[in-house]
């Protein structure tokens, strides 16, 4: 038996060990509690995503499925770039790190916080899921057109196409191409995307799975992207951007704009060769982009702001950044994107 200076000191050490063992244990860098994920709910009407120099960034649309291009705004931080307002002007697309990305955070949520919603063949087009949005901005130089969207041998097609002459958005800027948007009607707050895709091949052609926060003008912003860039397909774009400014209070006459954080992926093979599976997994801890279930890239940075209902976005489209996405060749209006399927899941903590 101890002796009892011998037994406090003993106590002493393993309360010591214990506290240690506890802060081990403390959640992973650059995760936050964030808010409790409300799953699946009505869609927002507004803003589509948009692209920027630096990434699919700033949304030019109004609210509705017929949405103007314009808009106004300021600068943005981010890495990729600095968006204005409705798609903004970007940077160059060198502001992007290329690498094999890679984990930054903590292990992955386990399996059984994920609850399918739905899973869509495209058997058909259901508009009781998916919008087809009619919007532009001035660095896509598309306009998004319904027609631009098919279902073909129960798979989704989406085609960038020369446009008629004297086509123009509803700002009046004429548009050299048409391209889709497909939205969902609804949103979802902390989830997972998982899709079946070819994506584009094309100089300044940029294809991607996407989800973004919609209201328009946008008094905040949330956005999570996968984005092809068919010039070098190989280098895939991943992406979040959130809002860092000062709160904003309605009514909103004047977008805000993002901090963006892009990361190009050689992801080793050519996107638009094949079908690959590309999945978004968004948690309070994280977002983790994955391509055929490979972890290809984590973000964690500022996880504490994703925290806004999003819808999920499938487009292709043609940027104005030669330096980004390619220039403009004969091959940018023959690009398409098939999507094969895809999965939406609710995520609870």
């Amino acid at each position: 038996m101890m002796s009892s200076t011998r037994y406090t000191l003993a106590s002493l050490l393993f309360s010591a060990l214990t506290a240690l063992a506890c802060d081990d244990a403390s959640l992973p860098p650059g995760s936050a509690p964030g808010a409790g994920g409300d799953g699946i709910g009505a869609g927002a009407g507004g803003s589509s995503s948009a692209g920027t120099d630096g990434s699919e960034a700033g949304a030019g649309a109004a609210a509705g499925a017929s949405s103007a291009g314009a808009g106004a705004g300021g600068t943005a931080s981010g890495a990729g770039g600095a968006p204005s307002g409705a798609g903004g002007t970007g940077g160059d697309a060198t502001a992007a790190t290329t690498g094999n990305g890679g984990s930054a955070g903590g292990p992955p949520a386990p399996e059984e916080a994920f609850t399918l919603l739905f899973r869509d063949d495209f058997d058909r087009l259901d508009a009781a899921r998916w919008q087809l949005m009619t919007h532009s901005w001035t660095e896509n130089l598309a306009l998004f057109s319904q027609s631009a969207a098919t279902i073909e041998r129960g798979q989704l097609v989406i085609r960038l196409t020369p446009a008629p002459a004297g086509t123009v958005d509803s700002s009046g800027a004429a548009k050299s191409f048409l391209g889709a948007e497909v939205r969902s009607v609804d949103t979802l707050t902390y989830g997972r995307v998982r899709a079946r895709v070819k994506l584009a091949r094309g100089s300044a052609v940029v294809s991607s799975l996407v989800t973004i926060y919609t209201p328009w003008p946008a008094d905040n912003w949330n956005e999570l992207d996968i984005e092809c860039l068919g010039a070098r397909p190989n280098d895939v774009q991943f992406n979040a951007m959130v809002y860092t400014g000062a709160p904003v209070r309605p009514p909103v006459t004047q977008s805000v704009t993002p901090t963006q954080h892009p990361q190009k992926v050689d992801l080793g093979f050519d996107p638009s060769e094949d079908f690959h599976t590309y999945q978004i997994e968004w948690t309070p801890s994280g977002a983790r982009f994955s391509v055929d279930d490979a972890l290809r890239h984590e973000w964690t940075e500022r996880i504490d702001l994703m925290v806004l209902p999003q819808n999920v976005l499938m487009t292709i489209w043609a940027s104005s950044s030669a330096a980004w996405a390619g220039a403009v060749t004969a091959e940018t209006g023959t690009a398409s994107a098939t999507y094969d399927w895809i999965e939406l899941y609710r995520y609870t903590p």
